[in-house]
């Protein structure tokens, strides 16, 4: 079913689109629809239920989300692009954009969330409250306190 009677044309995969560039759309029910090859570059979505919905191969490049709850969310498979730099080849959200530009959560709760098996290899902490948090089982509190009485012990025996 058209979405609308304006089309454009994508010229690298060939296909004929439904053109919603400057649409808005208010007051939507997508349940239950499946939507493919969705360009969404610089779209704003306010007050939108995704409960129950999945996600695949999706580009999150220099999204920026705000005012999420996010309970019962699973984030699986999810991948850095294996380049030095951001390169911008192609056009924004097609498979030549790359954009290896950290992620970044700011003044977020992620209280209870769990990270398994997850490369966390340069994580940043800053800030942040840690209380409870473990590693293996670990809590951190523990961890940087064993850490801090080694620091002081090395100072102690070089001076």
């Amino acid at each position: 079913m058209a979405l609308t009677e304006k089309k454009m044309f994508d010229h690298k995969g060939g296909f004929e689109l439904d053109d919603m560039r400057g649409e808005k759309l208010h007051m939507v029910c997508l349940k239950g629809a499946e939507l493919h090859g969705v360009d969404a570059r610089d779209t704003s979505l306010e007050h939108v239920n995704f409960v129950h919905s999945k996600w695949n191969h999706i580009y999150f490049s220099n999204v920026h989300v705000n005012e999420v709850q996010m309970g019962g969310t699973l984030f699986e498979n999810i991948r850095r692009p294996d380049a030095e730099v951001s390169r911008f080849e192609e056009e924004a959200g097609t498979d030549g954009w790359i954009n290896i530009e950290p992620v970044r959560f700011l003044t977020s709760d992620l209280s209870k969330a769990i990270f398994q098996s997850c490369n966390l290899k340069d994580v940043e902490l800053n800030d942040c409250n840690v209380e409870g948090m473990r590693i293996n089982g670990i809590p951190v509190e523990e961890l940087l306190r064993s850490y801090s009485e080694k620091q002081e012990r090395a100072v102690e025996t070089n001076n």
